[in-house]
């Protein structure tokens, strides 16, 4: 198999789930000189720089983007997302297979048809915790926050109405918990199925060393840090995610569920030693 020629052996993936510290951990990985691993692939996106590139079709908008050629978008991506000879990117599964089914195409064939960038993979433990987080940042459209500012409206939501008030809903938040736990296992699976070179992230250790575990990614990757691994944003979490954590552990375990998860699971749910 012959490498693309956009290819290089340093090129990488970010395959994350919403609120598994994906954005934290490409901003280190960009500050420390790897890149500059952005997301190019959720409609609001694709919609915006469809429009730079003259790639707009007419019924596009930020939330049902229209693209004229889904190949010279991916070419566009290719060229934009390169940095310092590293190209790089990072994919939400549900992006995936959005462009998938609107493109006809991987968002991975950015790197070539016969590119193969090393994956890694960012997963958060806590499931619990990262369905909350979801929950608050979709309900008050603010998905980070750079230390010392004040937190700005996503771009995918400007003009629309939003609330400061979130509504605890034990429902929508199994809801979260299960897609993102599916969402691992189908990038997990496509890194088998592509034989992908990988490594693992937990959002755990990012918090409690960002540095080593940067550091330790750069070295899976054969590239040499350039800069300090850190970051600038700032900790969004407050007392109500707290909150809603504790009442919805509560609720699972007065549903009656607990005796059928799996040690992982439970685990991965705060919910070791509990019984049904």
């Amino acid at each position: 198999m012959h490498a693309s020629p956009r290819s290089s052996d340093h090129d990488y993936v970010v395959l994350a789930t919403p609120r598994s510290g994906s954005t934290y951990l490409c901003d280190a990985l960009a500050r420390a000189g790897a890149g500059d691993p952005q997301e190019w692939f959720s409609r609001a996106l694709i919609h915006h720089h469809a429009g730079e590139w003259g790639l707009r079709g007419p019924s596009s908008s930020v939330r049902r983007p229209d693209v004229s050629d889904p190949a010279a978008y991916l070419e566009g991506v290719a060229l934009g997302a390169r940095v310092d000879g590293i190209l790089s990117a990072k994919v939400h599964w549900h992006q995936h297979e959005w462009v998938e089914e609107h493109f006809g195409r991987s968002p991975l064939d950015m790197f070539g048809e016969s590119g193969r960038p090393a994956a890694v993979l960012i997963h958060r433990t806590d499931l619990v915790g990262q369905a909350v987080s979801s929950l608050i940042a979709e309900t008050t459209h603010v998905f980070f926050q750079r230390k010392g500012e004040e937190p700005e409206v996503s771009y995918e939501y400007e003009g629309e109405s939003r609330s400061d008030t979130v509504e605890y809903d034990f429902f929508e938040l199994l809801r979260r918990v299960i897609r993102f736990a599916e969402d691992e296992e189908n990038w997990s699976r496509f890194v088998a199925d592509r034989g992908l070179r990988s490594v693992g992230v937990a959002y755990e250790a990012l918090v409690d060393d960002l540095a080593g575990t940067v550091s330790g990614v750069l070295a899976h990757l054969g590239i040499p840090a350039r800069g300090e691994p850190t970051s600038g944003l700032a900790k969004q979490a407050t007392a109500l995610n707290q909150e809603f954590c504790e009442r919805f552990r509560a609720d699972l375990r007065g549903h009656g569920v607990v005796g059928s998860l799996s040690a992982a699971m439970a685990h991965r749910l705060g919910l070791e030693g509990a019984t049904a």
